[in-house]
């Protein structure tokens, strides 16, 4: 008798739990946070040098923290960027 149509949980088990994450996803998430830890870093150094007046020009505003979250955001989208296409780029290379 065919089973088409019934459920047959033999044939379908999924691990939910796999027993080590995929190597390119850890790559992604570890150059990402080390792309973020960059930027709150350069965006304090920013903040506390006042370069441009951004510092001032913030405090006069009541935005002062949308503008310190967008500074950070967007260099974290940044730096992450990079790291991730140094640490491909160092794969890539010969060690000799």
């Amino acid at each position: 008798m065919s089973r088409i149509g019934v459920f047959d949980e033999a044939r379908y088990h999924w691990d939910m739990q796999p027993e080590q994450p995929n190597p390119l996803i850890r790559l992604f998430l570890n150059s990402t946070a080390v792309g973020f830890a960059l930027s709150a870093v350069f965006v304090t150094g920013i903040w506390l040098l006042d370069i441009a007046g951004i510092h001032t020009r913030a405090a006069r505003s009541d935005d002062a923290f949308l503008i310190l979250f967008i500074l950070w955001f967007f260099h974290g989208l940044l730096f992450g960027a990079v790291q991730i296409s140094y640490v491909v780029w160092q794969i890539g290379r010969d060690d000799q």
